[in-house]
């Protein structure tokens, strides 16, 4: 499924943003560490063509120079950001080609970490936020281990042998333990007093 959807986005990748939302991107795209486990060439070509674009319509007096910056700009993106998706990468690139993110005249990786950061900020981190905030076992994202300890340990009233129902059978041995334990405590009661 995941080798499915990483097809999709490749054949449709120039038009991919073009309809996509912040929240669409984050509902039903694919993240970046599962796309790369599924296909890591694909994924970083893919990553690769898209920062070509990118560079290729952005009007930037430093921006990279080789294929190799290029590359390593695509690794980096990896690397720093794994839980993102490619879709909300592919609309932040969007985002810079419209101006949203002020670049400086510089399209370096340096400021490309910085755009995705702000795009992360802005728009992933709510959203997640949300989504943590409806699920119901979790109290404030956290587990009440107070109520949850409460609900485990129950307090064990006694009960008498009668009272549980149960019978204990003693052998004479048994009986002259317990007489000898009795003496014993009694003489030690005894001698303290």
């Amino acid at each position: 499924m995941l080798k499915k959807q990483l097809d999709g986005l490749i054949l449709a990748a120039d038009s991919i943003a073009r309809d996509l939302t912040p929240k669409d991107a984050f509902k039903s795209g694919l993240i970046m560490q599962s796309a790369s486990s599924t296909d890591g060439t694909a994924t970083r070509m893919l990553l690769l063509s898209q920062l070509e674009r990118l560079v290729r319509s952005v009007n930037a007096t430093r921006s990279f120079q080789t294929q190799s910056d290029l590359q390593d700009a695509v690794d980096d993106i990896q690397e720093i950001f794994p839980s993102l998706k490619v879709e909300e990468i592919l609309l932040c690139f969007k985002y810079i080609r419209q101006g949203k993110y002020e670049l400086y005249g510089n399209l370096t990786t340096n400021t490309l970490i910085k755009c995705l950061h702000n795009y992360e900020i802005e728009h992933t981190v709510p959203l997640r936020e949300q989504k943590h905030r409806e699920q119901k076992p979790y109290v404030n994202g956290m587990i009440d281990w107070k109520r949850l300890s409460d609900a485990i340990v129950l307090p064990k009233e006694k009960k008498t042998l009668e009272e549980a129902g149960g019978s204990v059978h003693l052998t004479l041995e048994d009986f002259n333990e317990i007489a000898k334990a009795q003496k014993e405590a009694y003489q030690a009661q005894n001698l303290s007093e």
